[in-house]
């Protein structure tokens, strides 16, 4: 059904659905799918997305947001990574999306070494298919939409302090 109310039939062998950052009216058609009752197996409308800011100085402080989150524990991080379906790998966490047709990988320091030492995490940095760094203005709108919904997925994990503050 789209928009219109109108409904549709879809015939086609496979159906690629875009990820909800790349939908320019997203607000309109989640109160729409809300209206109509929806429901969705997969996440994919309600997901929650992350849209890039404008300014290159914004993009950049961004990337720290969820930085320093305290883990007890490293193997309290690696297992709340891999639940959430990351894959954890030096020390990183990480998560692989295509872009464009071109992998990007987005990476978080969540830490390495001894599983019952405590850790931090680190800001979230992007690289290509060769483990090259991406430019901040090459990052794309899913790759940075997915990278910071990985660290703020950590960073929702982090411990809380004796006064009920999170650390």
């Amino acid at each position: 059904m789209d928009l219109d109310g109108e409904s549709g039939r879809l015939t086609a062998v496979q159906v690629v659905l875009p990820h909800p950052v790349r939908l320019p009216d997203l607000t309109d058609l989640r109160e729409f799918a809300a209206d109509l009752g929806v429901r969705q197996e997969t996440l994919q409308l309600f997901r929650e997305v992350w849209a890039q800011p404008e300014s290159h100085d914004e993009r950049r402080r961004e990337l720290s947001r969820y930085a320093g989150a305290r883990y007890k524990e490293l193997r309290h991080v690696q297992a709340r990574t891999t639940s959430a379906g990351y894959r954890v790998q030096g020390g990183a966490a990480s998560v692989r999306v295509w872009e464009d047709g071109v992998p990007v990988v987005a990476s978080v320091w969540i830490g390495e070494g001894d599983p019952l030492y405590e850790t931090e995490t680190g800001p979230v940095h992007f690289t290509g298919p060769e483990g090259e760094a991406v430019a901040l203005a090459a990052v794309g709108p899913v790759a940075w939409s997915e990278g910071m919904r990985m660290a703020a997925n950590l960073h929702a994990g982090r411990i809380v302090d004796e006064d009920g503050e999170r650390a």
